[in-house]
């Protein structure tokens, strides 16, 4: 599984470094909200990271088309993060990726929604309270799910 991330960095890059490990960890965090293995399952050439943005194409509302139906006793908007904080490791410029330490402190900051009547917790949490509090620049386009 951790091969994958980094051997698909390594074929591109021709380097390993801590930016390549941070990417096999957005592997893994996308295995684990997807339900899906890296490679095999989505065509020739086509991996998890690859399948996912093409069917998330930048819509919030698609990010529910890639998640785990097993997920669905956790409130939507955790999960959501977590994918969130899986596609800033998996960005394809290095430079774009967060430190292992900032994915960490972004993890730790799920944000919580007050249970209310009008909106049960397996709604999805507004934007706003998606984005990382770390100071990590959001791709736009992650921004726009």
């Amino acid at each position: 599984m951790l091969c994958f991330g980094v051997c698909v960095e390594y074929a591109y890059t021709l380097k390993v470094d801590e930016k390549s490990d941070v990417y096999s960890f957005g592997v893994v965090l996308l295995e684990l909200v997807t339900g899906r293995k890296p490679v095999g399952e989505f065509g020739d050439g086509v991996d998890i990271v690859q399948w996912v943005r093409k069917m998330t194409d930048s819509n919030k509302d698609s990010v529910l088309k890639v998640l785990d139906p097993r997920l669905s006793s956790i409130p939507i908007h955790e999960v959501t993060h977590v994918f969130y904080v899986a596609m800033l490791c998996v960005e394809e410029q290095a430079v774009e990726r967060p430190t292992m330490r900032e994915v960490v402190q972004i993890l730790t900051e799920i944000p919580k929604l007050p249970p209310s009547k009008d909106q049960p917790m397996t709604e999805s949490a507004p934007e706003s309270e998606l984005s990382p509090k770390s100071g990590v620049q959001s791709p736009p386009d992650l921004l726009n799910l």
